[in-house]
Order: structure tokens, then sequence, then C-alpha cells
């Protein structure tokens, strides 16, 4: 709960033109001569008489258009305007008078006419008379209204205003104006008896943002103390509801000024902090710091969060944006200090530069020290259940080519399993073309094109410190990895017929295993890696003496191909190809080749690629039906291995292939639209008289449904030498499929099948044909302006919205993060209820998500299955759910949940039911993590500062488990 308001920055505006107007022409007069005055005096009637065409004359350009006509060719009066040291004041009104003796100038107003004195641009008026006491420095406004305009700002009415030249001050009564401030326009009344260019006093002042005539709430502040520097602290406010006054402020201290500005951030707390309902409950205080606006670049925070019995932390965020030079960053951290003595950091970072047109600079730094202490303490349900990602790269186009360098790392919440890619760089050569030439003159050898590319990628993987027992020996899969990866390739392209080559390098190490892994003592299958024969030398075990060794194998392949694709109809193509290819591997326990590379014969095949398109028409052409085959053969003749590559590699690695792939992808099409406009259109086109070919309009397209399948590869050689058709398919023969259509928005159907039992082979070699659905991923969204129910409410007779409003309605109202995230869950920042910080400053001053259309409603679905065959295989599925939807025309429902299959429960829940009450929202939120923590919260909020809130908080988790 918190007070943080805006009431108005004209206030001390106001003070500055009572100043301005009441010292303008009045304190020149004192100066001037009695023969200027004179001179003013008589030109009071003909200052207020306006300027005809006919006249000749013309303002003035250096005095501002508010100040009225100034004649120009009226050499007295140009000689006033050029004296030194003086304000230009203008006075209108019915009539004037100076009366000498008393020194009192009256300038009076009439029925609809005010009487007027403006000042380079500051305008006061008064219906009835202005009166100035050049003895007592006094100047009054006579009447019911006295009205004051500023240069800029907005205007301010009020009763009467007094201003006194001695004192430098001023008075106002009966303040009426209006204000931007905030996320609203606010409307203020008051009295401010001592208004000067420093300070400020009011008092019973009334401000609301409510536009009723009879407002649904508002402040009242008894005293109110506003300063030059835009500073305002107001004690024994009140806020009213209607006219019953519902809750007391005892003080707000404030900045009345907009944008970015210094000062004390509002503590975040709930009414059950403060009085406990239950012994057991922790009280918890956050967000007391200070906001620093350091510059117009650079701003910078500090705040304390603590939590009875649980930490105590400290929250630094920075900020710096420079848009001219297309650079911006941010940093925030988070120190905790535990109960029990233990300290915790997190932070994250942020830093993007676009250096040039061809040169980017960017980084994404996430980071946790304690994956446990982040699922005990997190309230966030997405942070629990996803990996904390850090990302950066460096990006530069050259004229040769384009060189690319970064680096991720992922930290698993789940097994505390750090992933990290550092460095990972590719450098691509440009297209280069050889011997250029126009296609009517170029021969076979004519614009040839040559590009090649390098990479190079280093992997570790760290795991957390196994437990070896008995029945859990220890296995490689639990070592620690570090893994490089290298390659380049270049391609030559001569009209249809393409070289290509390439190169690739792998060495992988596994870190830290037990000094006894290799143990000639152990089992085979202990070792792993390497020929059973070659792991039984005493070579193996060079390292026994060690606590810990680690282990190296080395993998180098390389290719050459050569194609040429010929074109037979239409879009069937038939591309004949060549290769060879050749690996050689290393490792620590290869005793064989003086402990260096052995490598493989190398292959030779011969084979090609039909692809072809066929089409299907139905419903009088408006389905299209696309069918795309791939079918590829090798031939791959045996080679002639050594006794060593024989023993290191084995047969299957050397023994001929007779191979087909195939690959099937297909897309049902329909075309929408009107048939009478397509019609029209096109008899249009065809009577076009200038002349020329023009293309018909094209009608628009949806895919209902888009089917891939992967290619699945067959050796006729193989299935011979082991004796059984089955056996030609590969080895745990994985067959995927991927369905997507436009008529479910977001619609992707991942589907992977094992489609042979590997377990029970014959005795024969056979394997039973036996699929099995291993993976499965599925996940669609659908709402009220779906085209699906858009149909059904057309064929229901309900109103159905035109596809082009809808679209253009949704360009304007929804962004694409909105689409991608209809209820907002994914991209709502938690604050204080995640662990690992960033973008919490802006959550409180941000508009809460804009209310839709009553009855319109956003789903989105997701389902992931992945299992293994036999007993006691793993086995994981999780459903996911989101919902929104509008209920009524204040009450809108948001809901995310997942469920765990498997375990039969749920795993988490987001919950928010939000109610709109002119300028005021209420919200009653529950969240549920997968480790158990929940909060319910009710909160209250001014939807024109939200800093302004109310709520009630009940919490269970923390280190206490409260």
């Amino acid at each position: 709960m918190a007070g943080r308001l805006r009431p108005s920055r004209l206030l001390p505006g106001l003070g500055l033109a009572l100043a301005l107007s009441g010292a303008g022409a009045p304190l020149a007069a004192q100066e001037m001569r009695d023969s200027l005055q004179n001179v003013v005096r008589e030109r009071l009637e003909r200052l207020t008489r306006r300027l005809g065409d006919t006249t000749g004359l013309v303002p003035i350009d250096s005095v501002d258009n508010n100040l009225g006509e100034v004649a120009t060719s009226d050499s007295t009066l140009m000689e006033l305007l050029a004296l030194p040291g003086y304000d230009l004041v203008q006075y209108r009104g019915q009539a004037a008078t100076f009366e000498t003796a008393s020194r009192l100038l009256t300038l009076y107003g009439a029925d609809g006419t005010e009487a007027v004195m403006n000042r380079e641009g500051l305008e006061l008026a008064a219906d009835s008379a202005l009166v100035f006491n050049e003895t007592t420095g006094r100047l009054v406004t006579i009447g019911d209204t006295a009205r004051y305009r500023p240069d800029q700002g907005d205007e301010v009415v009020t009763r009467r205003i007094i201003f006194d030249l001695n004192e430098d001050r001023g008075t106002a009564s009966d303040v009426n104006t209006t204000m931007d401030a905030g996320l609203g326009e606010w409307i203020v009344r008051g009295d401010f008896p001592w208004v000067n260019a420093d300070v400020s006093f009011g008092h019973d002042v009334m401000f609301t943002s409510c536009d009723e005539e009879e407002p649904h709430y508002h402040f009242v502040a008894r005293e109110i103390k506003m300063t030059e520097g835009g500073t305002l602290v107001a004690r024994n406010v009140l806020l009213y509801f209607a006219d019953v006054g519902v809750m007391w402020l005892p003080f707000i201290a404030q900045s009345t000024e907009q944008g970015r500005r210094s000062g004390l951030l509002p503590i975040r707390f709930s009414v059950n902090d403060i009085v406990r309902t239950s012994g057991s409950y922790a009280r918890r205080l956050s967000n007391v710091g200070y906001y620093w606006a350091i510059n117009d670049y650079l701003d910078a925070q500090v705040s304390m969060d603590w939590w009875s019995g649980n930490y105590t932390a400290v929250t630094g965020a920075t900020q710096f944006r420079w848009l001219r030079q297309f650079m911006d960053s941010n940093i925030n951290f988070r120190q905790f200090w535990r109960t029990n003595g233990a300290s915790e950091l997190a932070f994250d970072a942020g830093y993007n530069w676009e250096i040039s047109e061809r040169t980017k600079l960017r980084l994404a730094a996430r980071y946790a020290s304690s994956a446990s202490f982040v699922r005990q303490n997190s309230f966030d349900p997405r942070e629990v259940t996803q990996s904390i990602d850090s990302d950066g790269g460096f990006n530069r186009r050259f004229d040769f080519g384009t060189l690319s360098l970064s680096a991720n790392r992922r930290q698993f919440l789940s097994d505390d399993r750090v992933e990290m890619t550092l460095p990972t760089a590719n450098f691509s050569l440009s297209t280069i073309t050889l011997f250029a030439a126009p296609p009517n003159r170029a021969r076979f050898y004519n614009n040839a094109t040559v590009s090649g590319s390098l990479r190079l990628a280093r992997a570790i993987r760290d795991l957390p410190a196994p437990m070896i027992t008995e029945e859990q020996p220890f296995t490689l899969a639990m070592a620690d990895e570090q893994d490089w990866r290298g390659g380049a390739s270049a391609s030559l392209s001569a009209g249809n017929i393409s070289i290509s080559q390439s190169v690739d390098f792998n060495r992988n190490t596994k870190l830290d295993l037990p000094g006894n892994f290799f143990d000639p003592m152990m089992p085979a299958q202990r070792a792993g890696l390497g020929s059973v024969a070659d792991l039984q030398r005493s070579i193996v075990y060079p390292h026994a003496a060690q606590d810990e060794i680690d282990f190296t194998a080395e993998n180098v392949t390389w290719s050459t191909s050569i194609n040429y694709q010929q074109t037979l109809v239409g879009s069937t193509t038939i591309t004949p190809q060549i290769s060879l290819s050749g690996r050689s591997v290393g490792s620590d326990t290869l005793s064989a080749g003086g402990g260096g590379f052995v490598s493989a014969p190398s292959r030779f095949s011969l084979g090609a690629q039909l692809k072809s398109d066929f089409y299907g028409f139905f419903l009088d052409g408006t389905l299209r039906h696309k069918v795309s085959p791939t079918f590829d053969y090798a031939y791959t003749p045996e080679a002639t291995p050594s006794a060593l590559q024989t023993a290191i590699f084995g047969n299957r690695a050397i023994q001929p292939k007779n191979e087909i792939r195939f690959g099937l992808t297909q897309t049902f099409e329909m075309k929408v639209g009107d048939e009478e406009a397509d019609s029209a259109a096109a008899e249009t086109a065809a009577a076009d008289p200038s002349g020329g070919p023009r293309r018909l309009p094209q009608a628009q397209k949806v895919t209902v449904l888009a089917l891939r399948s992967s290619a699945v590869t067959y050796d006729f050689e193989q299935a011979s030498e082991l004796g059984h058709f089955t056996r030609g398919f590969a080895d745990n023969l994985r067959v995927s499929h991927q369905i997507s259509s436009d008529y479910l928005r977001g619609l992707t159907v991942s589907l992977e099948h094992l489609l042979f039992d590997d377990v029970g082979i014959g005795p024969q070699g056979a394997r039973s044909f036996s699929p099995f659905i291993s993976n499965l991923n599925l996940g669609f969204s659908m709402g009220s302006q779906t085209a699906l129910f858009r149909w059904l409410r057309g064929l229901t007779g309900g109103e159905v919205a035109e596809e082009g409003d809808a679209a253009q309605a949704g360009q304007t109202q929804e962004t694409q993060d909105d689409q991608r995230d209809p209820a907002g869950f994914e991209t709502e920042d938690l604050g204080e209820s995640t662990i690992v910080p960033g973008g919490g400053r802006e959550r409180a001053a941000g508009p809460r998500r804009q209310q839709g259309e009553v009855g319109k409603w956003d789903a989105s679905f997701s389902y992931s299955l992945a299992r293994d065959r036999g007993m006691g295989a793993t086995n994981n599925q999780m459903l996911q759910a989101t919902l929104n939807f509008q209920p009524t025309e204040k009450w809108s429902v948001r809901w995310r949940t997942s469920y765990d299959v498997v375990a039969g429960v749920f795993n988490d829940h987001m919950i928010s039911l939000q109610r709109e009450m002119h300028r005021w929202e209420a919200d009653f939120s529950f969240r549920q993590t997968a480790t158990g923590n929940w909060t319910f919260l009710f909160e209250v909020a001014l939807s024109d500062n939200r800093d302004l809130h109310f709520d009630y908080e009940q919490r269970t988790g923390g280190a206490e488990g409260r």
C-alpha cells in the first residue's frame, strides 16, 4: 500500500503567474517617468481597439500572438517597446481609470467582456475588474470569477486572486483547474493563501480523476506545501468514495514533475503485513529505496526487501539508453542475506548496441547462485519450471562475408545442470559470381557461383556431483563434458551442376572420471568406448595413481559430392549425384596407430534424387490438395578394410549399402473470398484499355491442413546381411510428422513414432512391427474471432465480423506479443515474487491490459508426451492451458494452468479476476508454483496512479514454508 500522487504541477506555475501578472506593467509603471505614464494612459484605449485591415498596421514579429495586435507604425509605441529593462504588458477591457492621488489603476470589464492583462503570453482575467494599488503594491481581481492562462499548461479558474508586490506572494481562493498527470487527467479544487516563486501553501485541496459532475471518489488534503523543485508534501489526507470517507493517510510526499525524476520509491506491503491474521504468518516489506534520475541517458535505483524469518535483500538496477547511438543497456541485481547466515546472488543484465548498419553487439545475462533457493522462494510459476538463460553475440557484415560470434548459457533449475556454449564462431563467405554474363549470352561456365563457410563451437556440460552407490555405479552419462566442434564447407555451382565439399572435426572430453574407471579388471560394459580388445590393453590404465582422469575421443569426417539437377516436366526434377566420404577416429584408450588417428575406408556413393508435385482439385476448384514426394537412391560398394579398421569400426561401417529414402509432404489449401468480387475484378482487368498483359487478381488462400513427414531409409544390403526384410530399416527407427493449420490459430502437432520393437528380435533376425508414440507435442489456440467460430456463428445467424475489420482491429489493438500471449501471463512482470530480477521498475507505472469486448475470449492448449518402450522406462505427459475471457463489460478473467497426466496432479496455477470500477481496478489473483509455493492477492488500485493501491496478500512458501 502506498501513496504516490501528482495533484498538480500548475500550482507552482500559478504562483509564477501571479508574480508575473502583478510585476509586469505595475513594476514598470513604478519606474516610468511621469511623461511615459501619461503616454501609457493615453494608449490604453487604443491598445484595446481592434485593428482593421484599412489601418495598415501589422503585428510585430517579436511579440507572441497571445499579446494581441500591436501597431508597428506607431513610432512612440515602438520607442517604448525598445526601452531596455521593461516588459511589454497588454491591457484589454471596457474601460480603465487611474487615480493619481491614490495611485490606483483599475481596468474594467463588462457584460460578456473580461478585464484582461497579458504579459508575454501569461494572461490574467477577471469578469468585473483588475485593480492595482501602487501604494500598497497589491493586484486584486474583482468579480465572481478570475482566470489565469499560462503560456504552457492548463487554464486555472478561481474566485479571486490577490498579489502583494511588497511580499512577493499571492493568494488564490477557490481554485479550479485540470491537468494531465500520471495516466489520467486530474481535477483540482482548493484554496491557496500563500503562493510565491519558492513555496506554495494550500488547505482543503480536493483532487480527483473522475470527470463526473458528482465524482465517484476524491482526495481531500487539509494542508499542502509545494516547493519550487516540484515537491508536494500533504498531511491529513482523506480518501472519499462519494461523500463517505474510507481511508486516512497521515501524509503524502510526492514529486509533481512529469517524466523521470529522482525520489523515494513507494513502499509495498499488504494489510496483513501490518495486522497479522495468523501468528505463523511472516511479514514482508519491500521496495524501500530511492530512484535517481542521473541524466537524460542514465538512471539508477536501489531498494530493500525484508521477509521476516527468511531473508533480507537489496535490489539494485540501472538503465542506460542513448537513442542517437542506437545503444541501450540495463543491469538488475539482487543480493540475499538469509537468516541462516548464507547469502545468494541473482542478476539480470542486457546490452544492445547497433554500432553501424553492418555491426551489432548484444548481451543478455541471467544468473542465480543457487537453483534450490530459487525453487524454494519463488512465487512465479514460470520461473521454477524454466531455465535461466544467457546469451550474447557480435555480428559483423563485410563486403566479402559475414562474421558471427556468440555464446549462450542455460542453468536448469530442475536438476542444477548447466549447459554452456562458449564460443560459437561462424563465418560465411559472400557468394562470388564468376564470369558474369547476360542470360542471353551466357555459356555453361558463365555466372558460376562460389560460396563457403567456417564454424567453430565449444560446448560444456556441468552436472551436479553424482551419488555413487553399489546399486548405482558411475557411468559416462554422469560425467561433466566438454565438446569442441569445427568445420568448413564450400560449394561451386555452374548452371545445373554443383560441387560441394565439407570437413567436420569433433573432440569430446569426459571430465573428472574416477581414477579406476578404465581398470582392466572392470567389466567391458563399464568402459563404454573403443573396441573391447583395445580396452583390455594395459595402456588404457595410465593414470591409476590419480584420483580423477579425463577421457578424450576425437572424430574427423569429410565428404565431397557432385550434383546435377535436371528438370523433367513442370516442377519434377531429377538430380543424379556422386559422393566420396571418409572418417577418422582417435581416443585416449585407442592404443593402435601410435596414439594417433585411425582412418576408416573411404566410401564412394552413387545415387539420384527425384522430386515432384502433384495436385488434386475438389469443390469446383475451391480446395486444392498438393502432394510433394521425394525419392532418394544411393549405392555404396563394399570397402576393403584392413584388420585394424575392421576391429575399430566393425562390419556394419564397411559393408556395402543399397539404400532408398522416401519423404512426403502434403497440404490442403482452400480459396476464400467473394467470388463475385473476384469475377468483377477479372472483368475490369480484361476490359482495361491501357493494353499490355495484366495479371488477374489472386484469391486469398488459407492452409486447411499441412502434413510433413520425415524421410524413411531402407537398406537392401543390410536386410540381406541380417536375414530379414525388417532389418533393412535402421535400428530404433523414428518417423516424425508435423501437422499445422490456419483454421486453428497456432496449431502445431509434432508426432514421433518408433516403428519396430527392437527388444525382442526373432531367431531369424525378424523384428516385430509395433508403432509406438515416443514423442508428441500438440499446441493450438482459438478464440471468438477464430475463423472456425466465426463460421459457426454465421450458420446460427449470429453476428460475424468482417475479416478485413478484424485484421485491422488486430493491427491497431494487439501487438504480435499479444497474439502469442493473449492472456499476458507469459510476459507479465511479477516484481518481488521472482528471485531473478528484471524489468520490475516499469510494472507499477504502466497501464493494465485493456478490457476487451463482452463475450470475447481466447484460449490456448498444449500437450507434450515423452516416453520409451519397456518396463520402468521414463514416461512424462504434461497438459497446459490458458484461458482469457470477458464475461461482462467490467469483469475479465485470466487462467493459466499445467497438469501432470502421469502423476495426476496440477503442477501450477495462475488465476486473475479483474473488475474495472471507473478509475479504480480490483484484482483477485491466485498463483501456485510446481514447488508448492502459493500466494493469494486481493488488490484495489487507482487506474490513473497505480502506485496508490490497497492490497491483502496471503502466501505460503519460503525457507520456513510460510
